[in-house]
């Protein structure tokens, strides 16, 4: 295939699926916004609550949910456990396209459902651990700071679209994703046309490793490359898996500029959560 085809079909695909995930964000955006506040109550109930919260706001995709939860975690209303909940369990961005490529029929439904739930599920284990590990080893953290809540005219439609749909969602991360996206599915159909592009054995490992090490960048663009690379074939779940559980798009931005020890020791734990369950499945061959 011609090079002009590879990218005219690229960008083809790449601006359907981003028309997509533009309004999929806007629907997040908003419900989120308008019921955070509810949900968060059950924060307060007791310690499983917080974790099954805090996992719950973490698979919303997309960082508004995180944000919600990071919030939290810097006014100290949210346990070292809550705030892991939340980075486990969230995929940033890339929910997303994983969304949009179902939609799509460019990869299953039932994978998409397998991984949300599996980021669900260790993201209330997580918490449980990181908690009973802060208890035991008597783990410090930065000192909280007080919450600033956001002003109730956030419903009133002009101020969603200027604060929310235009300087979040369309200055800050629309066009960004297309340009990932766009690199990442052109650089793929590129580099398939001349080489066959396929991981086995030992250099599934390496993949595994990179995907980890990519994961722990405090940014989206670059786990674009592993979801593409999944919904052609050319890597098993396990990768995507740790990836997901690695990485959280935006989400630990707020607490790099709180505190970036903090950040540190939640992008650690994150990380070796992440390296085992992945080499776990990579062990049994999924």
């Amino acid at each position: 295939m011609e090079i002009k085809s590879i990218f005219l079909s690229s960008l083809h695909e790449s601006l359907v699926i981003i028309i997509l995930i533009f309004i999929l964000m806007i629907l997040v955006e908003f419900i989120v916004l308008r019921y955070k506040n509810k949900i968060i109550k059950f924060t307060k109930k007791n310690k499983f609550l917080e974790y099954v919260t805090s996992s719950f706001f973490g698979v919303i995709p997309g960082c508004v949910g995180t944000f919600a939860m990071d919030s939290l975690y810097m006014a100290g209303l949210l346990s070292f456990g809550g705030i892991i909940a939340v980075m486990i369990s969230t995929s940033g961005d890339e929910a997303f396209l994983l969304i949009s490529m179902a939609i799509k029929n460019i990869i299953p439904w039932i994978t998409l459902i397998i991984l949300i739930i599996v980021l669900f599920i260790l993201g209330i284990i997580g918490g449980f651990i990181a908690d009973y590990y802060k208890r035991k080893t008597n783990m410090k953290f930065c000192e909280k700071c007080k919450i600033i809540n956001h002003k109730n005219e956030e419903f009133k439609l002009t101020h969603f679209l200027k604060e929310h749909v235009y300087k979040h969602i369309i200055k800050k991360h629309i066009w960004r994703i297309f340009l990932w996206i766009f690199a990442a599915i052109f650089i793929i159909e590129l580099l398939q046309g001349k080489i066959n592009l396929q991981f086995t054995g030992v250099s599934m490992f390496y993949v595994l490793i990179i995907a980890s090490l990519v994961a722990l960048l405090p940014i989206s663009g670059p786990n674009v490359f592993l979801v593409v690379i999944f919904s052609k074939g050319l890597i098993p779940f396990s990768v995507l898996l740790a990836n997901s559980i690695i990485q959280d798009g935006h989400g630990l931005l707020p607490i790099l500029g709180f505190s970036i020890k903090d950040a540190f020791k939640i992008k650690l734990f994150n990380f070796v959560i992440g390296l085992i369950i992945g080499l776990i499945l990579l062990g049994f061959g999924l």
